[in-house]
């Protein structure tokens, strides 16, 4: 793919963009679905780019680069711990079932989500990028 990394930092602006706006769609359910299933859309949307152009590439790299393969375990097991709370996340709120927690929620999710999203973009793509 060509651009590969322009377009993940751009899936990922998206998502900065959406989040920096959730304040918008907090006023009703309505809005809340509609954040929550966008949010989701980005997502999924984000993780089949990678899983499809991203990790290939690298995986294969790491086959014979130690340091790399470390880096791909630590990015595997800090996205299972991310992953379980955005899948429980959008299971939950993807329902419009809206409660007391939706806000705390939402906040952890979006922290949670700034902070990979910022990882990816400092260690990881310039791994690619280094590659191609």
């Amino acid at each position: 793919m060509d651009n590969l990394i322009e377009k993940l930092k751009a899936d990922h602006e998206e998502l900065r963009k959406l989040c920096a706006k959730v304040y918008d769609y907090l006023a009703t359910d309505e809005q809340k679905l509609f954040f929550v299933n966008k949010f989701k859309e980005l997502v999924v949307k984000h993780i089949e780019t990678e899983d499809k152009y991203l990790y290939p590439v690298l995986n294969k790299e790491a086959e014979t680069n130690p340091v790399l393969k470390n880096k791909l375990d630590f990015f595997a097991k800090d996205w299972e711990t991310t992953s379980e709370f955005a899948n429980y996340y959008i299971e939950k709120y993807s329902q419009g079932n809206f409660d007391e927690k939706f806000a705390g929620d939402t906040a952890k999710l979006l922290s949670t989500l700034r902070q990979r999203m910022l990882k990816e973009e400092i260690s990881l793509y310039s791994e690619y990028e280094k590659r191609n």
